[in-house]
């Protein structure tokens, strides 16, 4: 039998490699006569299923979150139909959360479930049906029907039939309340350092339990009167109570084995990261418009100050002895390859440093061929574990940040801002104007809990600082900014402020965020189209869902026609615009 020490590192080795869909489950492979659970099986079991969670639900490019994260205008690929709404079945980004979660991820939590209650180890039953009902909840919000009922037999049924994303739906709110009385009976075996998420903690993976189950009936909200469950919820106060009960996957710092934040490893390999920001987000944080969208934060007249820890800019202000490797669009200027003279293309950015592409430019914009490897800006800090901007300017590369961050998933402020927009519409009884202004703070106490952490690197200003003889404080400026504005908004422009500022503090993590523009059409997004760019043309219309697997659609005799993503019928149960 392996040792602990043995296992703990192929498991970190199977965090950083778990984009591959062969090799470490098979070490780890512990079921060979599950007719004979042992009792360390659910224990080896259990950290395995939840690294391949950690990584199938995340923003690197074979997770959940990669694709969401650029329909929703944050981060998006160079070079691919992707900027413009177009995705496919046989994308890498489509198969691959799909594969992880269905063949090894929910197969291993499968076996949880079934050992766990052959041995009464029920902390692990309920974890375990837990992890399950949140990983399907986003299969359904992202892919629409899924297989349910008739899934994860192995080689026993190899057509599962896709089940109605609706009678999915309903079946996880069960299985979730099932959880939750596991996780309140006498279990055989004690969890504790082999959970990989709570430490074993009961009382956390319960108030997630219920959180999630929170979050799934305010998605449905406009098909369902769910005033009942919601009130209860609430009522009851059982939910993420702060940032310690956030919902995420931690990552270490060692390269052999890997155990890096997949997507800071990814994306700070010297001249190599694959995601471009999107110049719309950043305009929204720094109070731009500079090509004819609509600008929140312009509106506002608002410097996020945020915007360092979110991207990092490899040069530091533009000028002709700094220019990025090649032309570029979304940029303060360039060299001219042709007469060597510097170019002004974006004035708004003089004082940046900031290097991009336009979405909706795949094959329009010349300069969008140019790859810009050392020079356009990156994901920073907060998403992904990246630098944080001091101001000088250097290239990124490997070691430059802090790969440990966590994946973000559901978290205490993604919950405050559940209860502002509940509030807001009525749903539950309680104070809209004071959730948002809670779920804005949280938002900020976020960033620098990830900053405290992160290398010394300094949290965002919470006591007041002199300017001139002028008292300031950036976060509380910002929020009391917001709030003004917030409390002067009929409900639908105070629904669009708590949507915008849930996108903006969800960056790293885009699954929720895609579905709340689907449910409520907020954050507003730029429309290639009615831009002031002629390098811009939107050819798509907005998906409503990821495409199925081709590959699982070919070889299955009970799998639906694919769908069209941008049709009617594309969309989920919940969404009836």
């Amino acid at each position: 039998m392996k040792t602990k020490h043995t296992l703990k590192y192929t498991l970190l080795l199977c965090a950083g490699l778990w984009i591959s869909l062969t090799g470490c489950d098979d070490f780890l492979d512990i079921n060979d006569d599950p007719n004979n659970p042992t009792e360390g099986a659910v224990s080896l079991l259990l950290p395995s299923a939840q690294v391949d969670i950690g990584g199938a639900l995340g923003n690197s490019m074979g997770g959940l979150s990669a694709i969401p994260q650029a329909y929703m205008h944050q981060m998006f690929e160079r070079g691919t139909t992707q900027g413009d709404y177009g995705v496919n079945g046989s994308d890498f980004e489509v198969i691959t959360p799909w594969n992880i979660l269905y063949t090894r991820a929910l197969m291993d939590i499968e076996q949880i479930i079934s050992q766990g209650t052959d041995l009464e180890a029920w902390s692990y039953v309920g974890v375990a049906q837990i992890m399950k009902a949140y990983s399907l909840s986003l299969m359904v919000d992202m892919y629409g029907d899924v297989p349910f009922s008739e899934a994860f037999q192995g080689t026993a049924l190899v057509s599962p039939f896709y089940d109605d994303d609706e009678v999915v739906y309903n079946e996880l709110f069960l299985l979730l309340d099932q959880g939750i009385e596991n996780l309140n009976k006498v279990s055989s075996i004690t969890m504790g350092t082999d959970d990989l998420f709570y430490g074993g903690n009961l009382g956390q993976w319960q108030r997630f339990a219920k959180t999630v189950k929170l979050k799934m009936y305010t998605q449905i909200r406009l098909v369902r009167d769910v005033s009942t469950e919601v009130n209860a919820l609430l009522a009851e106060n059982d939910l993420i109570s702060s940032s310690a009960d956030d919902f995420q996957f931690v990552f270490g710092t060692s390269t052999g084995p890997e155990n890096r934040n997949s997507a800071y490893v990814q994306e700070y390999s010297p001249g190599a990261a694959r995601y471009y920001i999107n110049p719309f987000f950043y305009e929204t944080l720094a109070g731009l418009n500079t090509f004819g969208h609509r600008g929140y934060g312009e509106d506002l007249g608002l410097v996020d100050p945020r915007i360092p820890y979110y991207f990092y800019n490899q040069i530091d202000t533009i000028r002709a002895s700094t220019a990025p490797e090649n032309p570029c669009s979304y940029c303060y200027g360039y060299n001219d390859p042709g007469t060597g003279n510097f170019v002004v293309q974006v004035p708004e950015l003089a004082e940046t440093g900031m290097v991009s592409i336009y979405m909706f430019s795949f094959n329009i914009d010349p300069n969008e061929g140019f790859a810009q490897g050392t020079s356009q800006s990156v994901a920073g800090l907060y998403p992904l574990g990246g630098a944080f901007d001091t101001g000088p300017g250097s290239a990124a590369a490997n070691f430059n940040g802090s790969p440990t961050v966590p994946q973000r998933f559901l978290t205490y402020y993604s919950l405050k801002y559940l209860e502002a927009e509940l509030y807001l519409t009525g749903v539950a009884t309680g104070n809209d104007e004071q959730a948002f202004r809670d779920a804005l703070q949280a938002s900020f106490s976020k960033v620098n809990e990830i900053a405290t952490g992160a290398n010394a690197t300094p949290p965002i200003p919470t006591i007041p600082l002199t300017d001139g003889d002028e008292e300031v404080n950036d976060i509380e400026d910002y929020i009391d900014a917001v709030m003004a504005d917030y409390v002067t908004q009929d409900e639908q422009g105070k629904l669009e402020h708590i949507m915008t500022q849930k996108w903006i503090a969800s960056y790293g993590f885009a699954c929720d965020t895609y579905t709340d523009y689907r449910r409520t059409g907020f954050p507003v997004l730029h429309d290639g189209n009615t831009d002031n760019l002629s390098v811009t043309t939107q050819v798509r219309d907005f998906p409503f869902a990821l495409p199925w697997v081709d590959a699982n659609l070919e070889i299955n005799a009970n799998a639906p026609p694919q769908k069209l993503i941008a049709t009617d019928n594309a969309r989920i149960f919940w969404d009836p615009n």
